[in-house]
């Protein structure tokens, strides 16, 4: 009887693990969709701030690049080489950067505190999109491993075209720059 148990338990597993690699985020492919209303998208209104609920598949009309990271001190520069050489190099008009924060992988009791620091961030770049995702839900759906961390360059269609879930070296960087400026000529 525990044969035919484990037997089902590691069929269930092979199951699970193929229709969780279907939702990888992958180069060719559309990003998966992701839907987060707890907290959700930070809004500007007036003087205060406000949350909605967002969701991936929502169109930006130009290269977009979307950044999962987990809510930590290390993790908040994991990309930024990379967007800070985008906003050095780049017309803002042209591409949209998306961050997503996972404020499960905050440290306990934290969580507020990087809540208003992301708040703080949408007010000095009030043209991006910050979005605060409470239960981690990125890190299955775009297949994040261990790390928790990705960072996506999508075209207008909503095709990946570069895919990382680490931080890049400079090699990665180049080679998303390539793809950045290949993707903002056409």
């Amino acid at each position: 009887m525990n044969t035919v148990k484990t037997l089902t338990s590691l069929a269930g597993l092979f199951l699970l693990s193929l229709s969780t690699a279907s939702f990888a985020a992958t180069v060719g492919e559309p990003l998966p969709p992701l839907a987060i209303s707890q907290p959700g998208e930070i809004m500007l209104d007036g003087d205060g701030i406000g949350y909605q609920p967002w969701n991936s598949q929502k169109t930006v009309d130009k290269v977009h690049v979307v950044q999962y990271i987990p809510a930590t001190m290390s993790a908040s520069k994991m990309y930024r080489p990379f967007t800070d050489y985008l906003e050095e190099n780049y017309d803002p008009s042209h591409f949209h950067v998306t961050t997503v924060i996972d404020l499960d992988a905050a440290l306990w009791g934290t969580s507020g505190l990087v809540s208003s620091e992301v708040e703080k961030n949408k007010r000095k770049y009030p043209l991006s999109t910050l979005v605060l995702d409470k239960t981690g839900s990125g890190i299955g759906t775009w297949s994040l491993g261990k790390n928790g961390s990705g960072l996506f360059i999508v075209d207008e269609t909503g095709i990946v075209h570069f895919a990382i879930r680490h931080k890049m070296d400079a090699t990665e960087q180049r080679d998303a720059e390539k793809v950045f400026s290949t993707l903002v000529a056409q």
